[in-house]
């Protein structure tokens, strides 16, 4: 249905090998407004390619990013539709496979792409968790505020993940399974800020983030650091390649 919207379903029609195109800001400049008449369109086709992303890992940051012009659809946004729809023509599915295992620990890993959107300078972050070799949760959203570094991007971004694996760790409780919890991140400075104690030197990280170094000074969760050209954030944060990624 969305290749139909898009008029891609027909004979001619070449895939591409990444989902999305990153606009820089002279273009962003140049860019218009859709019509009215364009408007409601626009917005059923991103509403088909973000129910399509849900469990789409290899979507879902392009997807992300359609949606946030939904209220004011440009020429540069029409264009990222029809390139998630020419990466969906050639990748028409992924596949999940669930085989049986033995796993004792909750991995969550967190990607932070800083300062990545050009518009408003604000960061995404991406995430997923595994419990062994099984994907569980991907997740790609906006930061809400304006970081002042990639380090302080890094940790904001590990806060949400090491939140969504404590909130995973608790529905594994309530089905008698026991797991740890290990976050990682590919972030050397997230790691600094995580392992002192309250703000030091940067007085404009947000109080309520601290939370987290009192969880890894206490052992309720452990955070280690993952190389990241294998981190599988990453496909949540940036236009990739999804056959090398996924």
């Amino acid at each position: 249905r969305l290749l139909e919207g898009l008029g891609l379903d027909g004979e001619g029609c070449k895939p591409m090998a990444t989902p999305g195109i990153k606009l820089d800001v002279e273009k962003l400049k140049e860019d218009k407004e859709l019509s009215v008449d364009e408007h409601t369109v626009f917005r059923a086709l991103a509403a088909r390619g973000n129910y399509l992303a849900q469990d789409r890992i290899d979507l879902i940051f392009a997807a992300k990013e359609i949606c946030r012009f939904v209220s004011n659809p440009t020429d540069a946004s029409q264009l990222a539709l029809k390139r998630l729809g020419r990466f969906s023509l050639g990748h028409k599915r992924v596949v999940y496979k669930y085989p049986f295992q033995r796993a004792d620990t909750i991995d969550v890993y967190s990607d932070t792409d800083w300062l990545g959107c050009p518009r408003t300078r604000r960061s995404t972050t991406g995430g997923c968790i595994l419990i062994g070799k099984h994907c569980i949760r991907t997740w790609s959203s906006t930061q809400p505020s304006v970081t002042l570094s990639s380090g302080e991007a890094e940790y904001y971004g590990l806060v949400k993940a090491a939140g969504a694996g404590l909130g995973h760790q608790a529905v594994m409780a309530d089905l008698d399974l026991a797991l740890p919890v290990r976050a990682w991140t590919d972030s050397s400075a997230a790691l600094g800020i995580l392992y002192r104690s309250g703000l030091g030197k940067i007085r404009h990280l947000e109080p309520h983030t601290l939370w987290l170094q009192e969880k890894v000074r206490t052992g309720a969760i452990t955070v280690k650091k993952v190389r990241g050209e294998v981190n599988p954030a990453d496909l949540c944060t940036k236009h990739l390649p999804s056959r090398e990624k996924v």
